[in-house]
């Protein structure tokens, strides 16, 4: 039916007479409400995997993070606000790297199982906000499998392992009935907990474990699959009929798994709570093709998510500019029945390496679609958005897709440099939280952390709903659900398909223009009703400023961190520390940090401090201090409330400084001053003047040594300039 009208309140309501009414998914959430960028100096980068929303509000994220050269399982807590609330980390410091992350889920009481591969530990050691626990334990094998209960703020309450002399890496951990839990696992192993599983031995070959446990991580029954060659998991969903689905790949063409097509082909396998296999399938051309995560809808078909740089037998298509004979990597969408069969399949992406990392259903019932892009054509749209990103690097991508594989809208996040995203969480006002890997500096990207050695940081990206004043669409819309909103005025030419379901919301009128159109069977809403434009979010340009005092205590240090002033009200600010040295124990409360160390050597004690407040950039701080056992200073050193006032608030390059120590010296004690970006330093009693030279720049005072050499206290204070913009 084509129409050119204009949509009036008396129309709306015959409208409405002649359509169903029906709640739809907003179009695009392109805004960025947030960004925060969690890394630290590190030699093998920091990676971040899974997000979801925690019973209580917050979000809770996994990944891998590296500090002073070793590898740590890593789960945290953030607020709405993507701020830190607390983290955990799992590391042995005999072991460099093969700790990481791999899944959890949540217990309604709020508690967490965390599923860790680990690798040639001899103590476990678990570090959190406020202390650590360290337990020595045998490892198993080279790389095994950990299962670890942690409290609502992620302190270990238990832990299991389960491996044997080989190399076992888990995938997956599933909640199901009577408080039990799937896990799943690829292994090498035959022997330890991997007996008597059915694990091919007559050669080293990996093969797929699945393992039922109990709420103690007792195990229950276990089960392999696999053949002559190499078997991988990466997921499990339970489907409709109440058996569950895994999806992998798979290099083998014996034991019951199918004939091989290729280097490496999709699989697919069905089995029951009893954990017998029921069916599988495998599916693939010449080259790799790898699931990454599968769907089971409520009407028993299952949608997997594929990357492929195949395209012949499965995975044929016809060579074209935007996806030619090139071998990189695809993404692609399959369809099946419950039974496996095929009954759709797409190809996405562009000429370049496309890669799928995560696959889930929206709340109206479509797809979202997360991972990385290097394409710049095909269905890859916005990546020149930024000047001179078209430099064959990775770009995070998200997608939202109807339910028959039609692109509803794509968009892409990241900088300059490598960028990709591992998993979203859809809230319930349709607004996504992002989590993935940075390295860029510029863009999207705010806040990263430079090393030397690997400058991936863990990248946790909030995207919400602009509210446009004026929208002008112009769309073949087909088989999608979809609303388009505005504060004052939609004018509209879309063609809308049958089974499509469509919702236009303005405050003061919709048009619509000449070639609109609608098929039978589409259903449509016209509402005058449209979103609301928010306040600005601008972010104040002057930054936070940031004290700190730190003070010699017992065997480690304390540090108070005070922003803008010690009288400063601290409700204003949200403060998280985070633990650059394992090494060391820190219990962090308010604005306090205490250190101690454990060792009877003395070490330094690296933090990582971040000061968030609305309306304001975010401050990030990474500093040290001795653990004060040395340089003669006394154990029972006092605490150091010394201030030091600078004589302005905001400075340029170039501008003379003068600050004063509010602390008093003893006889014959001066002050020592360590600047940073400041010249011309002289010290005269209290006083310290100085110039800037550049920004970042702070100076870092404390009281000298004695005549003799002592050194009374370790107390210091480090202030940090505010750049006038």
């Amino acid at each position: 039916m084509k129409t050119s009208a204009k949509i009036t309140p008396l129309l709306v309501a015959l409208v409405l007479l002649l359509c169903h009414n029906y709640t739809f998914s907003q179009v695009f959430p392109s805004n960025i409400e947030w960004q925060k960028c969690y890394g630290w100096t590190s030699w093998y980068g920091d990676e971040g995997t899974k997000i979801i929303k925690a019973n209580d509000g917050n979000y809770i994220s996994i990944g891998k993070r590296t500090t002073q050269g070793f590898e740590m399982a890593w789960i945290s807590k953030q607020n709405s606000n993507g701020e830190l609330i607390w983290e955990t980390t799992v590391y042995d410091d005999k072991s460099y790297t093969g700790f990481r992350a791999m899944d959890f889920v949540q217990n309604e009481d709020g508690s967490i199982l965390l599923l860790c591969r680990i690798s040639n530990y001899q103590k476990l050691r678990f570090n959190y906000t406020n202390g650590r626990d360290v337990i020595s334990t045998q490892a198993k094998g080279g790389n095994d499998v950990l299962l670890v209960k942690l409290n609502n703020v992620g302190r270990m309450e238990w832990f299991k392992t389960y491996g044997g002399e080989a190399q076992d890496s888990p995938a997956k951990i599933v909640k199901i009935n009577n408080g039990q839990y799937l896990i799943a696992a690829n292994v090498f192993s035959g022997d330890g907990d991997m007996a008597n599983s059915g694990k091919v031995v007559t050669s080293y070959n990996q093969d797929i474990w699945i393992a039922k446990v109990d709420n103690s991580g007792n195990i229950l029954s276990k089960k392999c699959l696999g053949g002559n060659g190499n078997e991988t998991i990466v997921d499990i969903k339970q489907s409709i009929d109440g058996n569950y689905v895994l999806c992998g790949s798979s290099t083998s063409n014996d034991n019951g798994i199918l004939q091989n097509k290729g280097s490496k082909d999709i699989l697919i396998a069905k089995f029951d709570n009893s954990l017998n296999f029921l069916w599988n399938k495998t599916y693939g051309g010449s080259q790799n093709d790898e699931s990454e995560k599968l769907i089971c809808k409520p009407n028993g078909e299952i949608i997997l998510g594929i990357t492929s740089n195949s395209f012949d037998n499965d995975f044929a298509f016809t060579s074209t500019e935007a996806f030619p004979f090139n071998y990189e990597d695809n993404i692609w969408l399959f369809k099946t029945n419950n039974n496996g069969d095929i009954l759709q399949k797409k190809i996405i992406g562009g000429s370049g390496r496309d890669n799928i990392n995560d696959l889930t259903t929206s709340l109206d019932g479509n797809l979202i679609l997360v991972g990385s892009t290097r394409s710049n054509n095909g269905d890859i749209k916005d990546k020149n958005r930024i000047p001179g990103n078209n430099n064959g690097r990775f770009d995070a991508l998200l997608m939202k897709i109807s339910n028959s594989f039609q692109i509803i809208w794509q968009k892409t996040l990241g900088g300059s440099d490598d960028d990709e995203g591992n998993g979203v969480y859809e809230n319930t006002d349709e607004s996504l939280v992002l989590i993935g890997t940075t390295k860029s500096f510029d863009g999207d990207v705010k806040g990263n952390h430079y090393s030397g050695q690997d400058n991936r940081d863990i990248w946790l990206v909030k995207l919400n709903f602009p509210c446009e004043k004026i929208v002008n669409t112009s769309k073949d819309l087909v088989a999608i659900t979809s609303n388009v909103l505005a504060s004052e005025t939609i004018n509209t030419s879309d063609r809308v398909s049958s089974k499509s379901l469509i919702k236009y919301g303005a405050n003061k009128n919709i048009d619509l223009a000449p070639g609109f159109d609608t098929e039978q069977g589409s259903m449509l809403d016209f509402v005058l009703q449209g979103c609301t434009a928010s306040n600005s979010t601008a972010v104040n340009n002057k930054p936070i400023q940031l004290k700190i005092n730190t003070a010699c205590r017992e065997g480690g240090a304390k540090f108070k961190f005070m922003p803008f002033t010690p009288n400063t009200d601290l409700s204003q600010y949200h403060i998280s520390v985070q633990n650059l040295n394992p090494s060391i124990e820190y219990n962090f409360s308010g604005n306090s940090l205490l250190t101690k160390n454990n060792r009877p050597d003395t070490g330094n004690a690296y933090y990582l401090v971040t000061v968030s407040k609305a309306g304001y950039e975010d401050f990030t701080y990474q500093g040290y201090m001795s653990t004060c056992d040395h340089d003669n200073a006394p154990l029972d050193c006092p605490e150091n409330y010394n201030d030091l006032v600078l004589d302005k608030e905001y400075y340029q390059i170039g501008e003379k400084f003068t600050a004063k120590w509010t602390g008093t010296l003893l006889p014959d004690q001066g002050l020592d001053c360590y600047p940073s970006n400041v010249s011309e330093i002289r010290v005269n009693g209290t006083t310290i003047e100085g110039r800037i030279i550049d920004f970042p720049a702070n100076i870092h005072v404390q009281p000298g040594q004695l005549i003799n050499g002592y050194r009374p206290c370790h107390g210091a204070t480090e202030v940090h300039f505010r750049a006038v913009k």
